[in-house]
């Protein structure tokens, strides 16, 4: 392995466990927090009164919103992220506090008529 190859692995490593710890439950459309005093709905009102949507995963990471997700990503390091990696499962915060994040990386597939090479979760038979 090159040192290059060294660096970006790293790169990709670092880029995977930072992600992990974004709140990406306030991206399911069917997280509804209750109640005045919860900050979740504080945070999701603004943000939906704002953009008029509910956040994206990419959001949730990218810095511009970091007033409501704690996000750090620049918004082309959040956008580079989602197109190759998918997000598959995320548990929020349990009551004794365990939460986890599950990513899946797409796969590099070559398009025939450009030749250029990106991810996709698509197979090709």
């Amino acid at each position: 392995m090159t040192n290059k190859q060294q660096i970006q692995k790293l790169r990709d490593n670092a880029e995977l466990a930072w992600a992990a710890y974004g709140y990406f439950h306030f991206a399911n459309p069917d997280y509804k927090p209750d109640g005045w005093w919860n900050k979740d709905k504080k945070k999701l009102d603004d943000f939906i009164k704002n953009n008029k949507r509910i956040p994206t995963p990419s959001d949730i990471l990218n810095i511009e919103y970091n007033f409501s997700f704690s996000g750090d990503f620049t918004p082309l390091q959040a956008q580079r992220f989602f197109s190759r990696y998918d997000l598959l499962v995320h548990q929020p915060n349990t009551e004794s506090g365990f939460s986890a994040t599950l990513f899946g990386e797409k796969r590099k597939q070559k398009d025939t008529e450009s030749k250029e090479i990106k991810y996709t979760n698509k197979m090709v038979i």
